[in-house]
C-alpha cells in the first residue's frame, strides 16, 4: 500500500469511526456532511458506501464540492449562494438530517449543524474550532439531539474502511484520490496520483 492510499484508509477510519462506532449509522438515514476538506470527502464516500441517503454534503469551494459529487454526495451546497439549513429541512421533509458531521471548525458552522439535526439526531464534531465557540446547547437539549467528538480512526474503523475501498464499494478517481492525498498531507507535499 502506497503512502497516498494509507492516508486515505486513515482518513476514511476517522469517519467510519464517527459514523458507525460512535454514531451507529443505519441504511437510509440521511447524512450531511459540513466541509469539504479531506476527511469530509471521505466522510461523504463512507456514508454513501454505508447506504445513507441522502448525503449531502456543505461548504465554500466548489472544486471540493465538485469532488464530493464524485464520492457521492446526492447534493452539494456552497453555503455562499444557499441556505444550508433550509436545504437539508426541504431533501428531509422538514424535519433534518440524522446525521450531520462537522468537519469545518467554525462558530457559523457548528450552529448550521445544530439547526439541520432532526429531533433525536446526531452530530459528530470532526473539527478543531481555533477559539471558544458560542452554541445554541438549549436546542440541542430540547431536540435530545446527541454530540460526540472524534479525535481519531481506531483499529476496526481502519480495516472496515481497507475493506470498503478493496470491495471499491467507494473509490475516488485519480483526481479526487490525488486531492484528497495532498490536503491530507498538507498542499505543500505533491502526491501523484494512483495508477492501476
Amino acid at each position: 500500500m502506497s503512502d497516498a492510499e494509507a492516508t486515505l484508509v486513515v482518513t476514511a477510519g476517522t469517519s467510519m469511526y464517527g459514523l458507525t462506532e460512535l454514531g451507529g449509522l443505519v441504511a437510509g438515514e440521511s447524512v450531511v456532511v459540513i466541509g469539504p476538506g479531506p476527511i469530509g470527502l471521505l466522510a461523504v464516500a463512507v456514508a454513501k458506501a454505508l447506504g445513507a441517503s441522502p448525503v449531502i454534503l456543505t461548504g465554500t469551494r466548489n472544486r471540493r464540492l465538485a469532488i464530493g459529487k464524485e464520492l457521492g454526495a446526492d447534493r452539494t451546497v456552497n453555503i455562499n449562494d444557499e441556505d444550508a439549513v433550509e436545504i437539508v429541512k426541504q431533501l428531509t421533509d422538514g424535519i433534518g438530517a440524522d446525521y450531520v458531521v462537522e468537519c469545518a471548525g467554525t462558530e457559523a458552522t457548528i450552529s448550521q449543524a445544530i439547526y439541520m439535526t432532526n429531533r433525536g439526531g446526531k452530530i459528530c464534531p470532526a473539527a478543531f474550532p481555533r477559539d471558544p465557540v458560542t452554541m445554541d446547547l438549549a436546542h440541542l437539549v430540547k431536540n435530545n439531539i446527541y454530540a460526540y467528538g472524534i479525535r481519531g480512526e481506531g483499529r476496526s474503523a481502519t480495516r472496515r474502511a481497507m475493506a470498503l475501498m478493496a470491495e471499491k464499494r467507494f473509490d475516488a478517481n485519480e483526481n479526487s484520490h490525488a486531492y484528497i492525498s495532498a490536503c491530507r498531507f498538507g498542499d505543500r507535499v505533491k502526491i501523484r496520483p494512483r495508477t492501476h
